[in-house]
């Protein structure tokens, strides 16, 4: 979806888009029933928003219930608002991991681990995009090169580290370059920095290749090293083909990450709130399943429908009941977790009950993890 057909999606008055935390409240009911959600996402550029807009217009048409996206760069941008009560969801990267487990910005004081919950999981399509002119073909040529630092994003910064393990390589072996995730086509461009992270249609992405010759930096499936990069520092990627993307001659198909970026909220939204958010999602998928390249993925037989590293809502976990979706497998998987969640609970409780300082907090909370073998 190109930034015009965005525009004309908020000019329709179907979906309004918030840059920043407002004081709207996160949901709205009239006699009981949801009529209106607030969901934070990437910023507008990026075909994550594109996704977010057209199930939301969707939505809208089949179910009445109206969607508001709130964009945000960071990590902590897009899950506060969901603590706080302004949103009810987030669609967002694996930040809701990291909140979960207390790892990176949210290994602090301030947070802890969150009671983050699975609402619905598409997956998409994600790889490292370069220019033509810097030489780089291949993982192993990022040696030396000037590679993006996203402010404030360790989803998208642990993918980055996943292909420079993989190619042997340290952040010491390449330039580190700070860059917000939505500057980072732009500072292709300028030469700032020599590769980029994003979901491979991204409308920022369309717009650069008219400017300028691009290529994708290649992945294998049978490279026994990404795969052991992944399982060690990011075990919910998958690896998968994707065609169609810039910087693509028609028919060519690249190798790229695949995994859920999910919608997500806290343990205490109420169920019904997410039931029927979620069964909106669903009965409306006619209407968004070809505004996008990826949009199609939201399909229940393309979406992750078993936890993986986060438990689902039990408002989902209905509606995967009700249509036959949910297995003992699932539901075993689902225990486990939530299990996992009173252990990090207590241990954070013992680990920082004595403890202030946010660099103190981390060391501990990574010795106690590893400790304890959680």
């Amino acid at each position: 979806m190109r930034r015009r057909d965005l525009l004309g999606l908020t000019a329709t008055g179907t979906l309004l888009a918030l840059t920043g935390c407002g004081t709207n409240k996160g949901a709205a009911y009239v006699d009981g029933k949801l009529t209106m959600a607030v969901v934070t996402t990437y910023g507008t550029g990026t075909s994550t928003y594109a996704d977010m807009a057209a199930v939301a217009s969707a939505i809208t048409d089949v179910s009445g219930i109206r969607t508001r996206i709130m964009t945000s760069d960071t990590a902590i941008g897009r899950i506060s608002p969901v603590r706080e009560g302004q949103a009810t969801f987030s669609r967002t990267g694996d930040d809701y991991i990291f909140a979960f487990e207390a790892d990176h910005e949210f290994a602090s004081k301030a947070w802890g681990p969150q009671p983050t919950r699975v609402v619905w999981a598409p997956t998409a399509p994600h790889g490292l995009l370069t220019r033509e002119d810097t030489g780089i073909r291949t993982l192993e040529d990022l040696r030396g090169k000037k590679i993006p630092r996203i402010t404030a994003n360790p989803s998208v910064n642990t993918k980055i580290i996943v292909a420079l393990t993989a190619a042997g390589l340290t952040e010491s072996d390449v330039e580190m370059v700070p860059i917000s995730y939505g500057e980072q086509a732009d500072g292709l461009k300028a030469g700032k920095i020599d590769i980029l992270f994003q979901q491979v249609y991204g409308s920022s992405l369309f717009e650069l290749e008219s400017a300028t010759k691009l290529r994708w930096i290649e992945m294998r499936r049978d490279d026994a090293a990404l795969e052991k990069a992944i399982d060690d520092l990011s075990p919910s990627l998958m690896l998968g083909e994707f065609t169609g993307a810039p910087g693509q001659a028609e028919g060519h198909t690249d190798v790229g990450y695949i995994y859920a970026v999910p919608i997500i909220t806290y343990a205490q939204t109420e169920v019904e709130t997410v039931r029927e958010f979620v069964t909106a999602i669903l009965d409306s998928y006619d209407g968004y399943k070809d505004a996008t390249r990826t949009a199609k993925d939201w399909s229940p037989e393309s979406a992750i429908t078993e936890p993986q590293q986060v438990p689902f809502h039990e408002g989902l976990v209905r509606v995967l009941e009700e249509r036959d979706l949910w297995t003992a497998t699932s539901q075993k998987r689902q225990e486990t977790l939530l299990e996992r969640e009173r252990q990090l609970r207590a241990g954070w409780k013992s680990v920082t009950t004595n403890l202030t300082d946010t660099r103190e907090i981390a060391a501990a909370w990574s010795r106690w993890k590893e400790d304890n073998d959680v």
